[in-house]
């Protein structure tokens, strides 16, 4: 009786051991999940639209690194893809492009990218 009792107490105690170590491991995940920074490959293609929007000169691409720097210091990459991508949604036209209007949760990530936009846009321009 004993025995067959230590073999479970046993088997229980390996079992919770295992799952703590899972969450744990999972719990680093998210953590380095949210101070993802935006790739330098994202940040350069952000400068060269932004260049080529304001007159095309030189001058702007200071101007136009700067805010997307103060971007990557205010949201993660998955935020801002998230954003990129409804924002770019939303330029089309129609049926199609109703959802990405009209949902609150794409309207709140687009009115929080609009705001940041003009938040670095007075900081760099």
């Amino acid at each position: 009786m004993y025995r067959s009792f230590l073999k479970y107490f046993i088997i229980f105690l390996f079992l919770f051991i295992s799952s703590c170590e899972e969450k744990a491991n999972d719990d680093n995940s998210d953590f380095e999940a949210t101070t993802e920074i935006i790739p330098t490959s994202e940040k350069v293609e952000y400068v060269f639209a932004c260049v080529q929007g304001n007159e095309n000169s030189q001058a702007y691409i200071q101007k136009c690194s700067c805010s997307i720097d103060y971007i990557d210091e205010k949201m993660t990459y998955e935020e801002y893809v998230n954003a990129e991508t409804i924002m770019s949604l939303r330029q089309i036209y129609g049926e199609k492009s109703l959802m990405f209007k009209n949902t609150p949760n794409a309207m709140e990530i687009y009115t929080n990218m609009q705001n940041l936009l003009a938040e670095a846009e007075m900081e760099c321009f």
